[in-house]
């Protein structure tokens, strides 16, 4: 009790308190700005998916839209997810995790000119429903082909080599005149050294030196949209198509590159949607960005129609081509492999036990005072893996 007389006695410090309290409530009543938005415009639903007449997985996937400062993917699990046709055959679909649903459907179910639609229930039991979309008759995927060209790159850079992809396209006029083309790239990199001399307060050596992963894999879905319509051209085709073009300034190209081209034929609803999507996107950013562009689709909200669904559930005709390319010795290619050695001025004093274990550079057979990230030995963390594609060849 006296110390607390004390302090109150000096006015001084009553006035310090006053303030302070004063200070602490003006902050306590500042609030971030959160632009207000209309319960309609947040947080949708949607909806991809499609089938094709391929047999084989069918997939949809289903999320919702996030904030818009915090865009990010949010994915819906446990919902009930079916394929209805046109003749009152319905597919029930598995939820394999991640906002992804499936189903296998042989070519007998998968007919040219037969409807198919996309039917969701929620948990709650809202229902979203798309309209029906209808496979249409196409052409096979025509040549696949590349060339080596001198492109402008908005980087510092300014024009660069690389190698642009191109494709064929002849359909019959019976054929669809819309299509679009998915295209998924895998390649094979490498790090630069085995696993030899580690330091954890002392310098370990791994023998035989571990190479188990300096050989990695990366596959990606390629951040654009390609689409083509041939309504207005004399005939159904298209010659030297442009789709994916690759720099030298990526390690892509480096080992041994695979594309994977999906040619997709598709309705008139179909196309228009994404046409525009690939409008947006080429002012906004990639197609596969967290946060989907509001593009009006084929889906609706049965339980709420006055709530936006995005998405499309599309019906197509599929066909596909793979091509290889290795290293291109028309152009030097001009990429970093993350490896960063680093020396150590004063030896192995200067690695803090936060660091351990600290890799070592080996210089024949023996440990080194050089400090080896870990992209130098483990090629995993450039975001690979080590399985070998089944397509890859040996």
């Amino acid at each position: 009790m006296k110390h607390i007389a004390f302090l109150f006695s000096s006015q001084k410090m009553v006035n310090r308190i006053l303030l302070l309290i004063m200070v602490l409530g003006l902050w306590s009543c500042i609030k971030p700005y959160t632009p207000s938005l209309k319960t309609s415009s947040t947080e949708k639903y949607v909806i991809q998916g499609m089938v094709s007449n391929q047999e084989g997985w069918q997939e949809v996937n289903v999320s919702i839209t996030s904030s818009v400062n915090e865009p990010r993917y949010i994915p819906v699990d446990f919902c009930e997810v079916k394929i209805i046709d046109d003749q009152n055959n319905i597919f029930d679909l598995i939820n394999i995790g991640d906002g992804a649903y499936k189903v296998w459907m042989t070519s007998d179910e998968l007919v040219i000119g037969r409807g198919y639609k996309i039917k969701v229930t929620m948990e709650g039991g809202i229902i979203l429903e798309s309209d029906y979309d209808y496979i249409p008759k196409g052409p096979t995927i025509g040549d696949v082909y590349y060339e080596v060209e001198q492109h402008h790159i908005d980087y510092p850079e300014g024009w660069l080599m690389g190698v642009q992809f191109y494709t064929n396209m002849t359909g019959e006029n019976s054929d669809s005149r819309y299509y679009r083309w998915k295209l998924t790239e895998t390649y094979e990199y490498h790090s630069v050294y085995p696993l030899e001399f580690y330091y954890n307060g002392q310098v370990q050596q791994v023998s035989p030196p571990d190479s188990s992963e300096m050989i990695c894999y990366k596959t990606d879905i390629v951040d654009q949209i390609f689409t083509l319509s041939t309504a207005s051209f004399n005939s159904n085709s298209i010659n030297k198509f442009p789709l994916h073009y690759i720099e030298n300034t990526r390690p892509n190209l480096g080992i041994l590159y695979s594309l994977l081209v999906e040619q997709m034929a598709l309705s008139r609803e179909a196309y228009f949607y994404w046409d525009q999507l690939r409008q947006n996107n080429e002012e906004q950013g990639g197609l596969y960005s967290t946060q989907p562009l509001a593009v009006k689709g084929n889906i609706r909200n049965v339980s709420f129609p006055e709530y936006e669904v995005l998405g499309f559930f599309q019906a197509s005709y599929m066909s596909t081509k793979r091509i290889f390319v290795e290293p291109k010795p028309e152009f030097e290619l001009n990429y970093s492999d993350r490896c960063y050695p680093e020396p150590l001025r004063f030896g192995f004093v200067e690695i803090s036990p936060y660091d351990y274990p600290a890799y070592l550079l080996s210089a024949d057979g023996f440990p080194t005072a050089i400090i080896l990230n870990e992209e130098c030995i483990f090629c995993t963390q450039r975001g690979g893996v080590t399985q070998k594609p089944d397509f890859w060849p040996n």
